[in-house]
């Protein structure tokens, strides 16, 4: 293999295929990037053995061949190289990858291409075009609200669901719940599992994309998600989200409308306050003409404000989790929210105003029987930690 590339393409290329490597990889092969050059391009391809990562740049390529070298030192040390011409030369007998640009020059030790895993194959007759700010947008509201912990798979992975409504994306930890719906979506119905980390690496590599598509596997098993001249390999998980409807209330005894940015500034000065172990609880007492907040901790002290609000119906309280809510509120672009709920051991919906068309939506439980002061006993959605 003998092939020149764009120090600036090399190094970028690098670094997305660092993202698919694992420190736990159960192969040392897995450390490797396989580097495959052919006519005009060099496909590189990462791997843990769960995700993978495949992106192509072009090249002059004088003599086509694979290899596999050492992931993250040759990423390192093409960002450190100059902005010029990177020649990279593989002596197949020493199996040595020389590497040089301008005055740098380095041989690196590499693998048998042979012994790297293949990614299964993509069904295209399955392929499903999105538009790009859409289903990026969708990630970034919903994919933040799976859980991160690996030993509950179904509840740690974001559903993508192509039905009626269209595509419904969303995620759920057993303490909060996401949905956004992208409608103008048709094909048929699908129920997709998606690890959480392989959906924010695609969010991630949305930014750049102008395009793009999921393309499930031949066996069912695993996603292809294209973004541009990227994709992204994920297994699926096993198992049935929960059905999402019978999470929602559907009736709500208390209403408040906020300003947004007042609201999220209100609750990380609370936040700041209500301590209780990993949960900062925060007491959201609804009453006419305001919202106020309470938080006290046993160790930080106690803190109380209160923001101009619209209520309507019953003046009651509810305490929620400040820190999975801050969460929340930083994937919210709109000027106000609603919140609703009907009592205070019941979830609260929030949604934004002047979307009323929008099924898009997020679920907190309460943290507390919403008294002031103690918040120890925490709330579950009931029919997701049964799944999970």
């Amino acid at each position: 293999m003998e092939i020149v590339v764009d120090q600036s393409n090399l190094s970028h290329a690098l670094r997305l295929a660092c993202r698919a490597l694992s420190t736990r990889a159960p192969l040392p092969v897995l450390q490797n990037v396989l580097l495959a050059a052919e006519s005009g391009s060099v496909t590189l391809t990462a791997t843990d053995g769960e995700i993978g990562l495949v992106t192509t740049v072009s090249a002059d390529v004088t003599r086509p061949g694979r290899t596999a070298a050492p992931a993250r030192l040759l990423a390192e040390y093409a960002a450190q190289l100059p902005s010029e011409p990177v020649r990279l030369v593989l002596d197949g007998g020493r199996r040595r990858l020389r590497v040089t640009c301008g005055r740098f020059d380095a041989s690196l030790s590499t693998a048998d291409p042979d012994d790297f895993p293949v990614l299964p194959p993509a069904d295209q007759s399955t392929a499903l075009d999105l538009d790009v700010g859409q289903i990026r947008r969708a990630i970034e509201r919903v994919a933040f609200a799976a859980a991160r912990d690996d030993s509950r798979p179904i509840l740690a992975a974001v559903l993508f669901e192509l039905g009626s409504p269209g595509l419904t994306v969303a995620a759920a930890d057993g303490f909060r719940l996401a949905r956004a719906i992208i409608s103008d979506i048709v094909g048929g119905e699908r129920h997709l599992l998606v690890p959480a980390r392989a959906v924010m690496e695609f969010g991630r590599l949305l930014v750049e994309a102008e395009a793009a598509r999921l393309i499930a596997t031949p066996d069912g098993g695993g996603l292809h998600l294209v973004a541009g001249a990227t994709t992204l390999f994920s297994r699926l998980v096993n198992g049935r989200f929960p059905d999402i409807d019978r999470v929602i209330p559907h009736e709500a005894r208390t209403r408040v409308v906020v300003q947004t940015a007042s609201f999220r500034q209100a609750v990380r000065v609370a936040g700041l306050f209500g301590k209780d172990g990993q949960v900062r609880p925060v007491v959201f007492q609804a009453r006419p003409g305001g919202l106020r907040l309470l938080a006290r901790g046993d160790e930080t002290g106690e803190a109380e404000g209160e923001i101009a609000a619209i209520v309507e119906g019953d003046s009651q309280s509810v305490a929620l989790n400040s820190r999975l809510l801050i969460d929340l509120l930083d994937t919210v672009d709109g000027s106000q929210l609603e919140l609703s709920w009907t009592s205070p051991q019941s979830p609260v919906v929030v949604r934004e105003v002047g979307r009323e068309d929008s099924p898009d939506l997020w679920l907190a439980m309460p943290a507390s029987s919403a008294r002031t002061g103690s918040a120890r006993s925490r709330g579950r959605l009931r029919c997701v930690t049964a799944t999970g």
